[in-house]
């Protein structure tokens, strides 16, 4: 889902900040037992075994393995010999979580009264956990930079979801016994590939066959639309984002907006940059790239609403392209708008809005749930 690295949530962007020590990578050895088909994801392996799941989460930035998960359902005995590796009672009954992204994803599952605890929480738009943050069902444990560890204690998760970064590690927060579910499905390469993760996820929560079968709904949906597109012959030059600061951070095009937005049918200017994040630019070569575009389409996080006159008030080189002087800038308020926590794992339906963005004719009707037309 950067996935989205920088634009996810600003708590992702914060959680960079709190590494200090490495994650362990190593080399774990080969298990026997029924190896899961993984259709899309690059970094996961999951193996069915007697009494027991193993899952191994490859390193986004190396050869080796970032971590290895062995799940153990709780209404079972410890099995002998167990391989090595982080071992999970489950179903998962209290789980701390860093993202927003993964509220919602345990939200549509029906298992929210897990989520007992997140961090970074004014940045957490779920309603579910607003309203247990609300009634005291789910524990502010402060920032992700410094976990508060009276209310860590209070928690007291059998998990806690956290986002991997390279090299990176989590401070004082790996030395208190919680297991660390390593969350690296926003360094997948294509959105189904980020998808595909809720099958890691469905086994944590109880929920296996659930994930399996919504997954396979929303590859066929996606593939079947992301096939319709590939007959049309003309596709629109895209644009994003906005710039910050000094820098224009847009997405690479191998990172999973960059690969969307090509399966929707976009001429994505920047899909030159490599990666699988999001990579800053400076304005002269965004301009560059950019000044003829045919759309553009942003996203921001604030209470009043982007028009052009903000726009133009806030930076006036936005003057120079195309889609602003001909009016076709779609813009998404953050703030209102749940796309990052309803989409990472259910990118069909941002796909659906993206083409009817770029090619309203193949999904006439379609009512657009993110985005809007700036005025």
């Amino acid at each position: 889902m950067v996935r989205f690295v920088k634009n996810i949530s600003l708590s992702i962007l914060l959680s960079f900040f709190l590494l200090s020590c490495g994650v362990a990578k190593e080399k774990f050895p080969p298990v026997d037992g029924n190896v899961l088909p993984i259709s899309y994801s690059s970094l996961l392996e999951i193996v069915e075994c007697d009494g027991y799941t193993v899952v191994d989460i490859a390193d986004p930035w190396g050869s080796e393995t970032l971590q290895r998960y062995i799940l153990v359902p709780s209404a079972s005995e410890l099995p002998a010999n167990l391989p090595q590796g982080v071992l999970l009672r489950t179903p998962l009954e209290s789980v701390l979580l860093f993202s927003g992204v993964h509220a919602g994803l345990l939200c549509e599952l029906g298992v929210e009264n897990a989520i007992k605890g997140v961090c970074d929480a004014q940045y957490m738009y779920n309603d579910a956990v607003a309203y247990g943050l609300a009634n005291g069902t789910v524990v502010n444990c402060g920032s992700s930079l410094n976990v508060d560890s009276e209310s860590l204690l209070q928690v007291s998760p059998d998990a806690v979801f956290v986002l991997p970064y390279e090299n990176g590690g989590f401070g004082k927060l790996e030395n208190l016994g919680y297991p660390l579910v390593l969350c690296a499905d926003y360094m997948e390469t294509s959105p189904l590939g980020c998808a595909e993760w809720m099958r890691f996820y469905g086994r944590l929560l109880g929920k296996p066959t659930t994930c399996d079968s919504l997954f396979n709904v929303v590859r066929v949906q996606y593939e079947a639309l992301r096939d319709s597109v590939k007959l049309i012959g003309e596709n629109p030059g895209l644009m994003c984002e906005l710039k910050s600061s000094s820098a224009w951070y847009v997405p690479c095009g191998e990172s999973t907006m960059g690969r969307m937005y090509a399966d929707a049918g976009a001429d994505y200017l920047f899909s030159w940059c490599k990666g699988n994040g999001s990579v800053p630019l400076s304005y002269e070569v965004v301009l560059d790239k950019a000044v003829d575009a045919d759309v553009w389409l942003l996203k921001y996080n604030s209470e009043q609403d982007k028009t052009y006159q903000s726009l133009i008030s806030e930076f006036g080189g936005y003057a120079h392209f195309k889609p602003y002087k001909q009016r076709n800038i779609y813009a998404c308020n953050t703030s209102r708008k749940r796309i990052f926590e309803e989409t990472a794992f259910r990118p069909e339906i941002l796909l659906k809005e993206l083409v009817s963005i770029f090619h309203p004719d193949i999904v006439p009707d379609y009512t657009m749930r993110y985005y809007e037309k700036m005025y």
